[in-house]
């Protein structure tokens, strides 16, 4: 982001590109503790992620069409969207592990 130099077009690649990381490794983790997860709380889980998921694209498209924000409302949705998936995809990852 900082070679970006302000630049909103550069810090939008710079920023899709760590959430594509950051989208797989959550995809991963999501898997992992869902084959670990049996009946009840294998329900739970996708429940869970979807309702995640739900509030997590809502505030995306939000934040993106945010009328008073400009060009701007793109750098804060994404800002969002990598905060939220890494958050979420930390928790899975621990979850995941825990259950080892």
């Amino acid at each position: 982001m900082d070679k970006a130099e302000g630049v909103s077009t550069t810090m939008l690649a710079c920023g899709k590109a760590e959430i594509d990381k950051w989208d797989a490794r959550l995809n991963a983790a999501y898997q992992a503790l869902l084959a670990k997860s049996k009946g009840e709380a294998h329900a739970q889980l996708q429940t869970e992620q979807r309702a995640w998921l739900k509030h997590h694209l809502g505030e995306t498209h939000r934040l993106a069409a945010d009328p008073n924000n400009g060009s701007v409302a793109f750098v804060d949705s994404q800002a969002f969207e990598l905060k939220d998936i890494t958050d979420r995809t930390l928790l899975l990852e621990k979850r995941a592990n825990a259950s080892r």
